[in-house]
């Protein structure tokens, strides 16, 4: 090498040294055009490109350099160090991987070979290579940061969060470091120290829209959707081609009432991408919520066949069934059952119940859904640290519910919540659904010590009111059912979590530790089919009021049904009825022709695929008679007018057979397995009729029939229902109480 030529390398080493990676390029390509196979050259004339952002123009020159020095080591992991720049991690490991085999290599060659892994998802590997680099001496903070990164790849949060913390305490405004932080905090589950990170990168550049977004995310799982709107209309802004961006949006302003502006947003979502991820599903939601069942149902369609998301399949196959659209329902149930078994994305576990489903099923499903929902929803580190014993006090209970409100659950609930014993137990009532000013309303907050309205807060606060009132046992009166808020309950404000009767099922979550039931509804031996340790009440889980008000009973014919004819009714939702039972019913019509069938009008379309499927049996559609929505005593009152109630199956009749039975209106139940198909099993059983609980379709339709047929048995059979109003433990709100205390003390004490 001749003189001249040694000394433009040098001066172009130099160079680079300064960092002036303009000058030692031209000096490299003087010297490559004397000499066009130097390595050193062709090295550190890569190296220029690399410094100058160039890796593409960098890679041919670095092979050159590794063609002409095989075994050079700084050569080698230049050429990695391309390789990685423009995202060939396979051929940055391989080459990386000869670097380190080459005299004297740095940690720096260990360093990049982790990235190379790391960026390949082999964490397990990535972390051995960053740990030995460290070990070696590599002090470049990207071997911490990326350190940390793998750690967060396998879930190990804390380790992650020390990495980027000790990144931090050399450089506090290191923004990848604080980027990362963030989301490590996020993964262990403190999402307000996450924030604080996203805050303050933001807090220096307004425009980081990647802190921006992880923010407005961690706002919207908190709960504090207003706040996440203001993040995501600003992302959106910034950024107004990118699809996902506006089903975000659309999410928080559906979430904030702004329905009208979360559909436009939607549509706009898929103008951009007809397959973007979640728009058809909260196009399809919002036209529910409007009433547009056939639109919604339209939506789904049509998201389902561009995008094969199975959740709108799902969500398909439950309006479907809702309007008893059964062709098509048959359909859409036979491209979904396949899935049952390996999928967690069909949306909620709730549908499942009006399917015919078994228990095992129910709860593996149940069990991924939940994992998926809640993973990024853990306990807050220390919240639910074991307290100390309370001593003398009270033991503290607090409901959780949306429907404390002229609702099912509130009219079966409310008299066993004002008979607590204010001695022993202090009652917390969280309250997130509207107040309708409603008779059932006041009188849960008057009976209930402590009712609060928490409709308006979010996540986050109301998961430190619970923590500050230091529960005993929190139990959610929810479940998978519309709006449920089982997110605060995932984060343990609550050592001891229940569910019970807003849910027929298992919930499938970690995080609720108990199911209240009773030995009928999950008979000893079936608790292997719930994910929840199962308490048994001595006679129904199910509580009444004895004080529920009735309206005055009206005349049949006030009701739209003649005088004379024999009345089987049945006032559950559409979506509980099931074609193999609706046969039976058009088969008790035809059987006895003055009867007539006496049905809620759920929703227009069901009704209309209800007379339709009576017609093509052989029934006069117009012995189909519909029932408007009516107020409790109302809807009550009207019972008086029917003879005989008919069950549903799998989904029973659950409040509807509590009503039929206090009205001593005779129902013919149908039992199965699930929890939801044994519910009115035990509700008849608990009144000493348990003989009006079939198991068959033929025992039912012919129990049925003979009721319908057979005077004597009817009144007998009445009269038992009046007796038992009277003497049977069901109707007795007070033991029904004391009962139910002594669970939550059982429960306490276990945990104390």
């Amino acid at each position: 090498m001749s003189a001249s030529v040694q000394r433009k390398l040098e001066q172009a080493h130099q160079s680079l040294g300064r960092g002036d990676a303009t000058a030692a390029a031209a000096l490299c390509e003087a010297v490559l055009e004397r000499a066009p196979r130097n390595p050193d050259a062709l090295w550190l004339l890569g190296t220029a490109h690399l410094m100058q952002g160039r890796p593409q123009a960098a890679v041919p020159l670095l092979e050159r350099a590794v063609a002409a020095a095989p075994e050079r080591g700084s050569t080698l992991e230049s050429l990695g160090l391309a390789h990685l720049m423009t995202g060939n991690y396979a051929a940055a490991e391989a080459v990386l991987k000869r670097a380190l085999r080459a005299p004297g290599a740095p940690p720096s060659v260990r360093m990049r070979l982790g990235i190379a892994f790391l960026e390949q998802g082999q964490h397990g590997a990535a972390i051995a290579e960053l740990e030995r680099a460290i070990a070696s001496g590599a002090h470049d903070p990207h071997a911490r940061l990326n350190l940390g990164r793998a750690y967060a790849g396998t879930g190990r949060w804390n380790e992650a969060a020390s990495e980027f913390e000790r990144v931090l305490a050399a450089d506090p405004d290191h923004a990848d470091a604080l980027y990362n932080l963030g989301l490590a905090e996020s993964g262990r589950g403190d999402r307000e120290r996450a924030n604080a990170c996203f805050g303050r990168i933001l807090a220096r550049e307004p425009g980081n829209a990647d802190a921006r977004e992880r923010l407005a995310a961690n706002l919207f799982t908190l709960g504090r959707y207003g706040e996440a709107l203001a993040h995501l209309r600003e992302i959106v802004q910034a950024r107004p081609a990118e699809a996902v961006l506006h089903v975000a949006l659309a999410n928080a302003l559906f979430q904030t009432a702004a329905v009208d502006e979360a559909y436009a947003t939607a549509q706009k979502a898929l103008a951009l991408d007809p397959s973007a991820p979640g728009a058809h599903g909260l196009l399809a939601l919002i036209h529910y919520v409007r009433g547009e069942l056939d639109l919604a149902i339209a939506s789904l369609e049509a998201g389902f066949e561009r995008t094969g998301e199975l959740a709108l399949l799902g969500s398909l196959v439950n309006l479907l069934h809702r309007t008893c659209e059964w062709e098509k329902w048959r359909l859409a149930w036979a491209r979904l059952a396949p899935h049952i078994d390996t999928a967690s994305d069909l949306g909620s576990p709730f549908w499942l119940l009006s399917e015919a489903t078994t228990p095992e099923q129910q709860l593996a499903y149940t069990r991924r859904w939940a994992s998926s929902r809640f993973a990024q929803m853990r306990p807050v580190a220390g919240a639910t640290a074991q307290r100390s014993r309370r001593g003398t006090r009270r033991l503290r209970v607090g409901y959780f519910s949306s429907d404390f409100q002229d609702h099912a659950v509130a009219h079966l609930l409310v008299e066993a919540l004002e008979r607590h014993d204010r001695e022993c137990f202090e009652i917390h009532a969280y309250s997130y659904g509207p107040d309708d000013g409603s008779a059932v309303r006041a009188r849960l907050q008057a009976g209930i010590e402590h009712f609060v309205d928490v409709a308006w807060e979010a996540d986050d606060a109301l998961f430190a009111r619970m923590c500050n009132d230091e529960l005993d046992v929190l139990v959610d009166l929810k479940g998978y059912t519309a709006g449920d808020r089982l997110g605060v309950m995932a984060r343990r404000p609550c050592p001891v979590q229940v569910t019970w009767l807003g849910y027929p099922g298992t919930t499938g979550a970690d995080f609720i530790d108990y199911v209240i039931a009773d030995d009928y509804i999950i008979p000893r031996g079936a608790e292997a089919h719930y994910s929840e340790r199962v308490l048994r009440m001595p006679v129904c889980y199910q509580p009444n009021d004895s004080k529920r008000p009735l309206a005055r009973p009206l005349a049949r014919a006030e009701y739209g049904l003649a005088h004379d004819r024999f009345v089987f009714c049945c006032f559950n939702q559409t979506v509980k009825i099931m074609p193999e039972v609706y046969a039976r019913w058009m088969s008790l019509l035809r059987a006895l022709p003055g009867s007539v069938l006496w049905i809620l009008e759920d929703n227009r379309w069901a009704l209309a695929n209800l007379k339709r499927a009576a017609d093509a049996q052989g029934v006069d559609p117009q012995r189909i008679v519909t029932a408007g929505r009516l107020p409790n005593a109302q809807h009550l009152a009207r019972l008086g007018a029917a003879d005989l109630a008919l069950d549903t199956f799998p989904y029973t009749s659950h409040t509807t057979a509590s009503d039929a039975r206090w009205m001593g209106c005779p129902l013919v139940a149908l039992c199965g397995d699930t929890f939801a198909a044994r519910v009115s099993g035990s509700i008849m059983s608990s009144c000493g009729l348990g003989e009006l609980v079939t198991h068959t379709l033929d025992d039912y339709e012919a129990l049925a029939y003979r009721l319908a047929t057979d005077e004597t048995y009817m009144r007998d059979v009445r009269a038992r229902l009046e007796a038992a109003k009277k003497s049977a433990p069901a109707f007795d709100a007070e033991r029904f109480a004391r009962d139910l205390e002594a669970l939550y003390v059982q429960i306490a004490d276990q945990s104390a």
